[in-house]
């Protein structure tokens, strides 16, 4: 990702940047009701995600070796492919590989995209950010949304759920965590492919003992087809999520790539009532305004903060 950074001011949005942005945004936000899917047709949770790591891994890897960019092995490589592994992929992707039959692939879609808000927040102590008021305006607007999804009794379909959504929290506190981590220690030669791609497979390899120890492994055949589908899919969205959204950062950077936070969470209502039956109370729906406002003024405030930052302010 931080080969991105230096040319990010003189890149110009086009069509094209547009429509990648929506592709994105739509892939991503599938990967939530899949998650279901595959939990609720006998995918073991933790087997779930070493596919989803490994497979995803390998297919990046192919990528990698097609446009000659293989990831670099050394020990900061190696560091940076074995935390972030665990940051973006093993620890968040296994709670919600556990919370998918259990909540609204919504809800999951909703709580997920807080990790940009929570980015901020963490990078303010190590000086990543500058203090921003709308920026902190944001973050309470979308703190709010989410006290609208736990508080209301009528808010969520069963009152057990509050507990897994409490839980789901943990998954966007630890793809922020990522997001630091990568800022502050990730080696700067290292391009977003390599870097998705070593990601990927890192968190494969820390997945494979603990699945192994637990005894977790999803063989083929399942107990299911959905569920074998289900998992090939997963692979394939894991992939090609990483894919587009380095690509979309190399075409217009890392600020517009942020756009696809209000992608994921619309999208994430389409699903829901695509592949599920349930209907949505009115306090989710105020919840997402919610989010989507924070969102808002979030990325709101970073761009008038890199436009003054170019005019010298």
């Amino acid at each position: 990702m931080n080969d991105a950074k230096p040319a990010a001011a003189g890149r110009h949005v086009g069509p094209l940047a547009v429509i990648i942005l929506f592709a994105a945004g739509l892939v991503y936000s599938l990967l939530f009701p899949i998650n279901r899917i595959a939990t609720e047709n006998g995918v073991l949770a933790l087997g779930y995600v070493v596919w989803i790591s490994l497979g995803g891994g390998v297919l990046m890897l192919i990528a990698c070796a097609v446009t000659g960019t293989m990831p670099r092995i050394g020990r900061r490589y190696l560091v940076t492919y074995a935390v972030g592994g665990a940051l973006s992929v093993a620890a968040p992707m296994t709670l919600l590989a556990l919370a998918a039959p259990r909540l609204p692939s919504s809800v999951i879609t909703m709580i997920v995209v807080l990790a940009p808000l929570l980015s901020y927040l963490f990078a303010l102590p190590v000086k990543l950010e500058r203090f921003r008021w709308l920026g902190i305006a944001g973050l309470l607007s979308a703190l709010g949304g989410v006290l609208l999804i736990l508080l209301p009794e009528a808010s969520l379909p069963e009152p057990g759920m509050a507990v897994w959504v409490l839980l789901t929290l943990l998954a966007p506190v630890s793809f922020a965590c990522f997001n630091i981590f990568i800022d502050l220690y990730a080696p700067p030669r290292e391009g977003g492919l390599q870097l998705g791609t070593g990601t990927l497979l890192g968190a494969g390899f820390i997945m494979l003992p603990i699945t192994a120890i637990a005894d977790d492994f999803h063989l083929f055949p399942g107990p299911s087809s959905e569920g074998d589908f289900a998992v090939l899919y997963a692979i394939l969205i894991n992939a090609l999520r990483w894919w587009l959204m380095f690509i979309i950062i190399r075409m217009a950077g890392a600020v517009f790539v942020s756009q696809t936070a209000y992608i994921i969470v619309l999208a994430g209502f389409g699903w829901e009532a695509l592949f599920f039956t349930g209907v949505v109370s009115g306090y989710i729906w105020a919840a997402a305004a919610l989010l989507l406002v924070g969102l808002a003024a979030n990325t709101y405030s970073k761009m008038r903060e890199q436009c003054g930052l170019r005019a010298g302010i």
